[in-house]
């Protein structure tokens, strides 16, 4: 892509009050102008609040879309006004990146240059991509070790740094935004990426970071300035004269303090020694005077009156939904099948619960093993909803802030993306219910025909699909991690007092008849049922337990059951499955983040 210079000023932002009482808040005041330059590092800088990554969110076009928000400015690309809606078309490395755990580096990469240039370049040219992704930041030696996250041990803060840059230039774009990149760093990683920041520049790139206390090192790589406090502009100008600037119109620094240092403690709005709280307004309110005066045609975007718009997906090339599909279908399996501690605590669940019935329930055919029954198969069923749904519920807000992330950025479709991700689900839960399946029915005396077992395991299987989608449909669905977690329990209780046994159908509310027609606990339960008590014949002998039940049809017409069929159970819960699904669809549909229009600063 050509070079980009990009020019702005102006830049305010306002966050109204809700309330008429309240008073709004001013983020940024105006005053923020300046100049990023090809070839050429610029950092943003200030104290904490300072406004500082507002101010870069707002010259990418990145504000997230907000009705208390206002947002005006001009930015110019190359000469040429862009409009207020346009997202800067660049590289944008967050501050906190979020991969997927189980992928290594080059997978990672590998994952995301068949999916921006699969259509144009051939496989050979996909993994040359890669590979010089990997030399030029300098990733070679963890090409091959999984990412990780906190939970999971992986590649270093500052080697995930340099994935996430890697990871946005796919594309060769011009501009590289990058939100306290060495943020969280150790001085040696923070030394290493801000030498990858500066071979980008000399390439030719436009690098804008907002940058938090940096070492002197650090600081001095970057050849331009832009300094706020308070969401005013102090400096804006070239880095080498920003300690002459503040020693003649702040005071003058010690020979032996830094730079970066003595700079912030200039424009920070606490007093330096000797100072009152009146004198460190006054200080600060001076170099946003200064700051003005120096506003010069340099700094400002062209008089040109042609305007452009820019997408900010128009460096990145799709590959079509069918290359989305099966990308997205080989990372969720990849993750599914290398996640071993998930693996071991699912393995474990199954197998003790198994254990644990085997080790109560010895099943005959007296008229007490009817209750007994219909009590291993309730908790059966409630196990299993407990189960698949808790672990959605916990893992899968997680996942949905990545994907989040990647629909916003265009990436993929939601389409291909939800419909992999319900399909790799589908291999392991069908394993560990029909493992758990068979140890239940082996030690306990359930299914006592080879038929039986048969359908037996595909019920379980299917009842641990309908909570897991169930699952998937909460976690879309909530806002956060925390939220899904407070819905899951009324959930689960509503699901356990409908579960065909608990409530009659004739004293059920008037108001939530319906509820028992999508309950994940109640099909589950009847259509094991069904399928236990089909054939058998029991013993009238000995205690009973209420009236006599000479065979499986008079022991199922004690539930109501009589009616029903093992069809009718499977459409049900085929139903459920097929709505949970389409929710989450749109819940993850809706995710994909709007952007604040930049008005001009003319305008209301």
């Amino acid at each position: 892509m050509e070079d980009m210079d990009l020019g702005f000023s102006g830049i305010f932002m306002e966050f109204q009050a809700k309330k008429k009482k309240q008073k709004s808040r001013i983020i940024l005041d105006g005053s923020i102008h300046g100049r990023a330059r090809p070839g050429k590092m610029m950092a943003i800088m200030g104290p904490s609040g300072a406004g500082k990554s507002s101010v870069m969110h707002a010259l990418a076009g990145k504000v997230k879309a907000s009705a208390n928000i206002r947002l005006e400015g001009t930015r110019c690309i190359n000469g040429h006004n862009i409009t207020g809606d346009s997202q800067v078309p660049a590289a944008f490395v967050k501050q906190d990146l979020s991969f997927f755990p189980y992928m290594t580096v080059r997978e990672t990469l590998a994952f995301r240059v068949e999916l921006k240039l699969g259509s144009f370049i051939e496989k050979q040219g996909q993994t040359k991509r890669v590979q010089e992704l990997l030399e030029e930041l300098n990733l070679e030696k963890v090409a091959d070790t999984i990412v990780g996250d906190a939970k999971v041990r992986g590649i270093s803060g500052g080697e995930r740094k340099r994935l996430g840059i890697a990871c946005e230039l796919i594309s060769s774009p011009s501009i590289i935004f990058l939100d306290e990149p060495t943020s969280g760093l150790d001085s040696t990683s923070a030394s290493h990426l801000v030498t990858a920041l500066r071979n980008l520049a000399d390439s030719g790139k436009t690098v804008v970071a907002v940058i938090h206390q940096p070492s002197q090192h650090v600081f001095s790589a970057f050849d331009d300035l832009l300094l706020v406090s308070e969401g005013k502009q102090m400096y804006f100008g070239e880095t080498s004269k920003v300690r002459e600037y503040m020693d003649a119109n702040v005071c003058v620094a010690p020979a032996e303090k830094g730079t970066p240092e003595h700079m912030l403690d200039c424009i920070s709005p606490v007093e330096l020694p000797g100072e009152t709280s009146e004198h460190a307004s006054e200080r600060l309110n001076n170099l946003a005077l200064l700051a003005k005066k120096k506003n010069g045609d340099e700094a400002n975007p062209t008089k040109s009156v042609s305007i452009k718009r820019y997408r900010g997906d128009s460096n990145i090339r799709r590959a079509n939904i069918f290359v989305q599909f099966k990308l997205l279908l080989r990372r969720s399996i990849r993750e599914n099948f290398r996640s071993k501690s998930t693996l071991i605590i699912k393995l474990v669940q199954q197998v003790s619960l198994g254990l644990i019935y085997g080790a109560i329930y010895q099943l005959g055919d007296d008229q007490a093993s009817i209750m007994d029954r219909f009590g291993l198969l309730s908790l059966i069923a409630i196990g299993g909803s407990n189960m698949a749904m808790a672990s959605t519920v916990r893992s899968f807000p997680k996942e949905k802030a990545i994907v989040s992330s990647e629909l916003g950025d265009h990436m993929y479709n939601t389409l291909p993306y939800f419909v992999g991700k319900a399909i790799s689900e589908i291999p392991l839960t069908c394993f560990f219910n029909s493992l758990f399946g068979v140890l239940v029915s082996s030690l306990t005396g359930l299914n006592n025909t080879f038929n039986k077992m048969k359908r037996f395991l595909g019920l379980v299987s299917l009842h641990g699909l309908t909570g897991q989608s169930a699952g998937l449909m909460i976690g879309a669905i909530a806002p956060s991690q925390d939220a899904a977690l407070a819905l899951f329990p009324a959930i689960m209780v509503l699901n356990i007092i409908f579960d065909g046994k608990n409530i009659s159908e004739e004293n059920t509310p008037r108001l939530l008849k319906w509820l028992p027609n999508i309950g994940l606990i109640r099909w589950g339960f009847e259509g094991m049922s069904l399928n236990e008590f089909e054939g058998l014949v029991f013993n009238t002998g000995g205690p009973r337990r209420g009236p006599v039940a000479k065979n499986g049809d008079d022991a199922l017409a004690r539930f109501g059951f009589g009616n029903t069929s093992l069809s009718s159970v499977v459409k049900a819960q085929a139903l459920i499955i097929s709505a949970s699904w389409f929710l989450s669809y749109l819940g993850l549909s809706a995710t994909r983040q709007k952007f604040q229009k930049m008005e001009y600063p003319n305008l209301v």
